[in-house]
């Protein structure tokens, strides 16, 4: 089972209105390509209306010059999408261009609602009509729907309702047929979103994304990261306006945004990307010690890189590049690992491998890279783990929502009292460890009590149930 990226998004005004931000959108998605590779879409706003355009593939093969060329407006936005739930046809892929009686928008989010059927019986009650199965066109729906019962017909006031309504973890940007566009975070903060500024001569462009990353490319400089529940309206002269709508007692990013999901070179809440894996990695080697001759670090590519490199500094052992990625192959599922992934025999023959992954998921994929390197005549096979044991399931996160398929969920549930030593069984490696919760926290560099890790803690998931049920219930109203 491979990890599926959460999505992209991103957005970009300029001052100059004769100016095409279409170029800048396709460098800005570029930069976010390691977070979807199904769908590419974008949408700009030119002579008060709204064009969009969205295709299956990645961002150069969507967004070719030639295509390029069609679009012209100083306003826009745009979507990565790696296929969330109920996104696998290219009518459902972003950004989601939503038009009826009273309003003319292009929406694109990243994220997964977990109160989603609730809240579609309550719309079809009040004779609501939803075509597919995505998220965004519920939320696209929400909006429509409150923006019409607001007197003043004001989109800040529709996304105190919003907040108020969804339940999960969201992140997005509205393209407004008013020439605005809105940017907004959910009260949890479980998605990241980042906005930043670039001024060229005469031009100013403020920009959102979802990793600051994209704002790196562009040359622009990061301001700060959208706070939970707060919704940014950026207008290409007035530039920003902050409105914090409301915030969770539980602000609680994702540690796998952390872990696996971001760029390396990024920077969430103040805090570098590479340097969390890094420490990860540190981390890993301080509760190890290998006196083993000829023995190598090798990373998992590319999300092991950086905790590899950690470890070795730390262990003080060779660190050596055993496998190489094909970067030329954008697949979600691979049935044969070896289109993605081979291994340099020279490097690894007669080693005793330390091989450093980011997570273990299902085991299949760890369990190819094992046999691989065996066959190319390692010695001994010992992994290392930067996150700790999957045990839970998450409605948040669409890669680990099936519990069937998190092989340490599974084994748990089938009362296994080791099931760290079965699981190394199962994936053939001559010793396992994992990444100890206190390890994460400390690595991390903030409050354990401030991020996410229902997955990883039986007990910390028990709590936010518990204090679920203390909060008030909120219903649609007819």
């Amino acid at each position: 089972m491979e990890k599926r990226e959460s999505c992209g998004v991103f957005g970009i005004t300029c001052n100059d209105f004769s100016y095409s931000v279409a170029g800048m959108i396709y460098n800005g998605l570029m930069a976010l390509q390691h977070r979807g590779q199904l769908f590419t879409g974008i949408s700009t706003y030119c002579n008060e209306k709204i064009f969009t355009y969205k295709n299956r593939g990645i961002v150069s093969k969507v967004l070719h010059p030639k295509k390029l060329k069609e679009f012209s407006g100083n306003i826009g936005i745009g979507h990565v999408n790696y296929g969330t739930r109920g996104i696998t046809s290219l009518e459902d892929a972003q950004p989601f261009h939503f038009s009826s009686v009273e309003n003319d928008f292009s929406i694109a989010i990243n994220g997964t609602i977990s109160n989603r059927e609730a809240i579609i019986k309550k719309l079809r009650d009040m004779g609501k009509i939803i075509t597919g199965n995505s998220d965004v066109e519920l939320i696209a729906t929400l909006i429509d729907t409150f923006y019409g019962f607001n007197e003043k017909k004001n989109m800040i006031d529709t996304f105190k309702i919003i907040f108020e309504v969804l339940e999960g973890a969201y992140s997005g940007v509205l393209l407004n047929n008013d020439g605005n566009i809105y940017c907004f975070r959910d009260p949890g903060g479980y998605k990241p979103l980042c906005h930043g500024i670039l001024s060229l001569e005469s031009k100013k462009f403020y920009i959102v994304a979802s990793e600051s990353c994209a704002l790196d490319v562009l040359g622009a400089s990061l301001i700060a990261d959208v706070k939970p529940g707060e919704v940014i309206k950026i207008n290409p002269v007035s530039g920003i306006s902050s409105f914090q709508i409301t915030k969770s007692k539980n602000t609680l990013p994702c540690l796998f945004e952390y872990i696996y999901f971001a760029r390396p070179d990024s920077i969430m809440e103040g805090i570098s990307i590479a340097d969390v894996r890094y420490r990860l990695g540190k981390s890993l080697a301080k509760n190890d010690f290998f006196d083993l001759e000829d023995t190598i670090v090798v990373p998992v590519p590319d999300s092991g890189r950086s905790a590899a490199m950690g470890y070795a500094w730390e262990a003080q052992l060779p660190y050596q590049e055993g496998l190489i990625k094909n970067r030329y192959v954008w697949k979600l599922k691979i049935d044969d690992l070896r289109e993605k992934l081979n291994v340099i025999k020279n490097v690894v023959r007669n080693k005793n491998v330390i091989l450093i992954d980011d997570s273990i998921l299902s085991g299949k994929t760890i369990k190819e890279i094992i046999s691989m390197l065996k066959a190319a005549g390692v010695k001994s096979v010992h992994v290392r783990v930067s996150a700790p044991p999957i045990i839970n399931n998450c409605e948040k996160n669409d890669s680990f929502s099936d519990r069937n398929l998190l092989i340490a969920c599974r084994m748990r549930e089938m009362n296994v009292k080791n099931y760290v030593e079965e699981i190394r069984k199962y994936i053939g490696a001559d010793s396992l460890k994992f990444q100890t919760l206190q390890g994460l926290s400390q690595s991390l560099g903030i409050k354990k009590e401030l991020t996410c890790k229902s997955c990883f803690s039986t007990e910390f998931q028990a709590k936010l149930e518990d204090e679920g049920k203390k909060l008030k219930l909120i219903s649609l109203k007819s």
